[in-house]
């Protein structure tokens, strides 16, 4: 059994990634979805994506949006799904292996950091969620739900609002009113209302930042998605930790972005299933 030989499945909200390698080369192919897709449109673009590779997988790994129980969504936002199971994607000498999506990111890029380090990944988006590997293990909590960093609250505007509605980039596209591209351009612009807005959130952003350097201590921040990407948002959020973060922590700390972003679920969702794999062969597998 080998990991090349595994293809990865990152099932996102709004379009299904899926990965394989072959000959050193990644071979990717991105399909839509939405909140309304069912199990049986993705089998078949998993069937027909298989059906196109130049070998025979020997596994796959979905990293999919909810919460995984025991190889089962047992609760996710797109209401088709719910319930699926990995066993229904799985066939005769090829077991398949499902896992939440920022589990499976996490799972990936742990795997370019020594044990010993804890490592944060915190994925940046519509929302926030995060993933902590600590000791060679990620931190689960008592039904898997450890890591809702959007859910965080914090005094804004004489009210507790949570850090997605603050920083998230839904959130900020609903308080700007306008699109991303037109939040984008007017921050070119260098228009007032909007920079001021997008500093904000990235401020935000910082507090929850140093919350998490003194909680975790961890030795890497790895930090991934688009909403980081506004400019001014980040270098907000840089100054608050500078300031704000017990010094000796922050000087053992690296903030830094995923080896691979554009398939670091998949790649993820992969490894787990592989090494989840291994152990169910070797019968010494517990969830």
């Amino acid at each position: 059994m080998s990991l090349e030989k595994w293809i990865g499945v990152d099932q996102g909200c709004t379009k299904m990634l899926l990965t394989a390698e072959y000959n050193g080369e990644w071979i990717d192919e991105k399909v839509p979805t939405g909140l309304d897709v069912t199990q049986a449109y993705l089998h078949e673009q998993i069937d027909a994506f298989i059906a196109r590779l130049p070998f025979e997988p020997e596994g796959i790994g979905m990293g999919v949006v909810g919460l995984v129980e025991n190889d089962e969504l047992v609760l996710s936002d797109t209401k088709g799904l719910q319930g699926m199971k990995a066993a229904d994607f799985a066939r005769p000498g090829r077991p398949c292996h499902i896992i939440n999506d920022v589990k499976a990111a996490t799972v990936e890029e742990a795997s370019y950091y020594d044990e010993k380090d804890c490592m944060v990944l915190i994925m940046a988006g519509s929302g926030f969620a995060m993933g902590v590997r600590e000791q060679g293990r990620i931190l689960l909590g008592r039904h898997g739900w450890a890591g809702e960093m959007g859910s965080l609250v914090y005094p804004l505007d004489g009210e507790l609002q949570s850090l997605d509605s603050i920083s998230g980039g839904l959130g900020i596209l609903k308080r700007a009113g306008i699109s991303a591209q037109q939040v984008h351009e007017r921050l070119i612009a260098q228009d007032p209302e909007i920079t001021a807005l997008i500093r904000q959130a990235g401020t935000y952003f910082g507090i929850a930042l140093v919350d998490i350097v003194h909680t975790f201590n961890p030795s890497h921040i790895v930090i991934g998605g688009s909403t980081p990407s506004y400019p001014g948002y980040m270098e907000a959020a840089k100054q608050v930790l500078s300031q704000h973060a017990l010094p000796a922590m922050l000087a053992d700390c690296e903030l830094t972005e995923p080896h691979d972003l554009k398939r670091i679920v998949a790649l993820g969702a992969r490894r787990f299933a592989y090494e989840k794999s291994k152990f169910v062969q070797n019968n010494t597998w517990t969830n």
